[in-house]
């Protein structure tokens, strides 16, 4: 199964308005699966064998990002 997915919180950022750390936070739940993946300028997109394991990944990375603010923009392709 693969699974593109963009996350990033919404409505707060640091002072610069940048949303970078909270990004690089998903990001490394992503490379802690031990999944195949790849980020790219839009989408990190993850290998899995099935829909559960991958999808878990998906929840970590948003549950790591939902610390940097009040809520979350999930793209799920």
């Amino acid at each position: 199964m693969l699974v593109a997915f963009s996350v990033a919180p919404s409505g707060s950022a640091d002072d610069a308005g940048s949303v970078s750390a909270a990004v690089a936070a998903a990001v490394r739940v992503v490379r802690a699966s031990g999944l195949p993946n790849r980020t790219d300028a839009m989408f990190t997109t993850i290998e899995g064998p099935d829909w559960d394991t991958v999808m878990d990944v998906v929840k970590r990375a948003t549950e790591a990002v939902q610390e940097f603010g009040p809520r979350v923009s999930l793209v799920l392709k």
